[in-house]
């Protein structure tokens, strides 16, 4: 029935139109539950677009007042309408060539599924071919990672496996032989070789170590260039299915990497929106950041900074030793290791219109960066929302420092499901009390700081309902811990949307063009399965999208 009281609207305001001149919508989306993130409008029924822009956000009745001859309806049938979402921490390239190349994955497996895995890829492997394998977490096994337990199932293939995190290598004892690594090999820097008791080598390499095996496994195959466009094809499909209309790629591109993404967009394999950032030395090659192009879908205006590694692997830099390893306080990076220099690159960058984005988890990593931003500022006079410098992941913050964020306008990338995975170890890791003060997102807002979220693909799952749900509950996908882990830390349903839409455009220089549903922007919204506000917590993660539209087309549509 409401339908039809539409349709007899639009009649109405077609004859009505007719009288004289005016701007009529291309499309008008109608019966909807709109959420707009737009604090002077914050829900709606209706939108119209025009081009690839909103032209009106309100009521059907108020909507339908810009709908024309030529204006095609669109029946949301109820359901509920998001702004387009913001994936903030991505290594978009391994989504596609994942996709394509599907590399052996043992992501959080049991070390007895894991092992049977490797087995199988051992018994069909050619004899010293190497197994390697992605996304094994020794925080939910039995047993200690030890070299022994991949021995059990291959001693003639070398077999290396990467940590989820990224951050540790776990190796069987052939492979330690082929890198010749003994009792008396040095830790090399920024990295760690795990000993045992007897001060052998465990097959644990954490940071920088693992490369003293990981150089002499073969390089895969080099994909033809038609297969990377593929690829790109393939990683863009698979962000507009998940809703995620923006990424902020933070793998540090090369200028190859640049000009093949604006290739694919010429072309039209990319449709999704890239953020990128670059590493340092490339920037310095460009001179000067890339804004916009493509109608708004492609920018490079980031450097990518690391100071330490992750805090599973032990890596991630820390005021003070870890608990289950008095000898370790992390690896800190080269640019760590000199504050003064680290702030001269970010002021550099900062005069020449780059902003920095520096991988910091420990909690004196985070110490180091908050400091060098600051002074960078102070260097520049640059500061604050001018600067709009991003810390990446924020993990394990001293209680001093998280005051900083908001104090010094610093900015907070954070990832949800990383708290949700990591809190099997943490207390572990480093005990109860330091724990309490990791991944404080709670604790970050009510200081006045702002959250950028996302997944860190391809160490977590980038679908972004699993990171709101971090967000709101604390809990894994099975809705444990009861009550939720710190439970003090939980965003608000609201915040843990603009973590995903409105903070991430603000990190961008965006906040005119994206991240809310409002008059003028650029057309982004996904339609999902069901209303996000007001379905209990505990199934967020399983909200489904619909339909999801870029600049006013339809790119997805279950």
């Amino acid at each position: 029935m409401r339908l039809i009281a539409v349709l007899l609207t639009l009649l109405i305001v077609a004859l009505a139109n007719s009288c004289g001149p005016r701007e009529y919508a291309d499309i008008v989306f109608v019966n909807g539950v709109v959420y707009t993130m737009d604090d002077n409008n914050p829900s709606a029924t209706a939108i119209a677009v025009k081009g690839n822009r909103f032209l009106r956000v309100g009521t059907d009745e108020a909507v339908m007042r810009v709908a024309g001859d030529g204006t095609r309806l669109v029946d949301l049938e109820g359901k509920t309408v998001l702004p387009g979402l913001t994936e903030s921490h991505i290594h978009f390239s391994s989504v596609g060539t994942t996709i394509l190349t599907a590399p052996l994955d043992v992501y959080w497996l049991p070390v007895d599924e894991m092992l049977e895995r490797i087995s199988k890829a051992a018994e069909e492997a050619a004899p010293g071919e190497w197994i390697v394998a992605r996304g094994y977490n020794d925080a939910i096994w039995d047993e200690p990672a030890h070299r022994r337990l991949l021995d059990r199932v291959s001693t003639q293939n070398p077999v290396s496996l990467r940590r989820y995190c990224g951050h540790a290598t776990f190796v069987n004892t052939r492979a330690l032989e082929i890198a010749g690594i003994t009792r008396t090999t040095p830790d090399p820097d920024a990295g760690t070789i795990v000993r045992d008791a007897g001060g052998n080598a465990t097959g644990v390499l954490v940071s920088a170590a693992g490369a003293l095996v990981n150089r002499h496994i073969p390089p895969p195959p080099r994909l033809t260039e038609q297969e990377m466009m593929e690829a790109y094809r393939l990683g863009s499909d698979a962000m507009l299915a998940h809703g995620i209309t923006t990424i902020h790629d933070a793998t540090g591109t090369t200028p190859e990497d640049t000009e093949r993404r604006k290739k694919a967009y010429e072309e039209g394999y990319l449709r999704v929106r890239i953020m990128d950032a670059v590493l340092y030395e490339t920037a310095m090659e460009m001179d000067e950041p890339i804004k916009g192009l493509y109608d708004d879908r492609y920018s490079v205006r980031w450097v990518k900074e690391f100071v330490d590694g992750s805090l599973g692997g032990r890596g991630a830099a820390m005021l003070e030793p870890y608990d289950d390893m008095p000898s370790e306080t992390g690896a800190l990076r080269a640019l760590g290791q000199d504050e003064e220099e680290y702030a001269r690159r970010v002021a550099l960058m900062l005069e020449k219109g780059f902003r920095t984005r520096t991988h910091s988890i420990g909690d004196r990593g985070n110490r180091i960066t908050l400091n060098a931003f600051e002074k960078a500022m102070e260097m520049t006079g640059i500061k604050g929302d001018d600067a709009r410098l991003v810390v990446e992941h924020a993990q394990v913050l001293h209680p001093d420092d998280i005051p900083r964020f908001g104090k010094s306008g610093i900015i907070a990338s954070m990832q949800g499901v990383h708290a949700t995975e990591d809190m099997v170890f943490v207390g572990e890791r480093i005990g109860s009390e330091r724990a309490r003060g990791s991944y404080a997102w709670r604790s970050i807002l009510d200081n006045g700081g702002i959250i950028s979220g996302g997944s860190d693909y391809g160490v977590s799952p980038y679908e972004p309902f699993y990171g709101m749900h971090a967000f709101v509950t604390r809990q894994d996908r099975e809705n444990s811990p009861s009550g939720g882990w710190f439970p003090e830390q939980k965003l608000t349903r609201k915040e843990a949307l603009k973590a995903y839409t409105v903070w991430p455009a603000f990190v961008e220089f965006s906040e005119h063009l994206k991240g809310r549903v409002k008059e003028g922007m650029l057309a982004d919204f996904i339609v999902i399965d069901r209303d996000y506000f007001n379905i209990p917590a505990e199934e967020i993660h399983e909200i489904q999208v619909i339909k999801t539209v870029l600049g006013g087309e339809t790119v997805f549509e279950r």
